[in-house]
């Protein structure tokens, strides 16, 4: 036990080197006679500091388009030191990220921008959900169940956000597309200056992260789909819904992927 001990201890001391904390007793763990080890350190955290610059401008890549490379850089390797990884998966490094952007005083001109990094980190997350069941099975229950004992699934990854911020315009700004760019970011400049919010609705479509605007009535539909509730309950809730026309859309688009049955109905308060 006592060698087990050891090694964690010199593990933990050498995380702590490569992410520029300082160890205390920890750091004698570390202090070795070979000559380059200061050397290997260093490319070490270089190299950390590099990953991790790599990692969050990939997830967030909407952040690093509005703040610029430069800026994007320093943010990542800010993010890093004040909240190392605590798994392997770089993929996963960023989920505290518009936490970070929102408490952090050089960035308060920008009050959206949080808001933004939250919408790129659902995407991103909607990108490496599950596979979503093929054929959306339960579908012939909408013809012949009691809607009271019937639950939608969305798409693995699928997640409601709402925002005081027109994030969907920011984020469609900075997406390739026909439209010219200066009208992409015109339109986007405009719903700023309105102070318009969005509710941004994200799912993966085949293999694509997509996100749309969604109106309060399919909002609050959605959200409470999404809170597991039964179908009945989920149009009370949007008692102005067309349900025909969002259940085609739903399908057409890959947002709805299953209907199951619960086993009793619940009473509607």
């Amino acid at each position: 036990m006592a060698e087990h001990r050891s090694e964690a201890d010199r593990q933990r001391a050498l995380w702590q080197a490569v992410s520029h904390q300082t160890g205390g007793a920890d750091a004698a763990l570390w202090q070795a006679p070979q000559a380059g080890w200061q050397r290997g350190l260093q490319v070490y955290q270089a190299n950390a500091g590099a990953a991790a610059e790599r990692a969050l401008a990939a997830a967030y890549p909407t952040v690093a388009a509005l703040v610029g490379a430069p800026a994007m850089a320093a943010l990542a390797r800010a993010y890093w030191h004040a909240r190392p990884p605590a798994r392997g998966d770089l993929g996963e490094l960023g989920a505290d990220l518009p936490a970070f952007i929102a408490d952090s005083p050089s960035l308060a001109t920008e009050p959206y921008l949080a808001d933004v990094a939250r919408l790129d980190g659902l995407l991103h997350r909607a990108e490496r959900a599950a596979d979503a069941p093929a054929g959306l099975p339960g579908l012939q229950h909408l013809a012949d169940t009691d809607p009271a004992t019937l639950r939608l699934l969305l798409a693995p990854g699928a997640a409601l956000l709402a925002s005081r911020w027109p994030v969907v315009a920011v984020w469609q700004a900075h997406q390739p597309s026909d439209e010219p760019t200066e009208q992409r970011f015109a339109a986007a400049r405009a719903a700023l200056a309105a102070g318009q919010g969005d509710t941004a609705f994200v799912w993966r479509e085949g293999w694509r992260p997509r996100v749309v605007a969604l109106p309060p009535t399919e909002a609050a539909f959605v959200a409470a789909v999404l809170a597991g509730q039964p179908l009945t309950r989920a149009l009370d809730a949007a008692p102005d819904l067309d349900f025909a026309a969002w259940l085609g859309e739903a399908v057409q688009q890959g947002r709805l992927v299953a209907i199951e049955r619960t086993t009793a109905p619940e009473e509607r308060a």
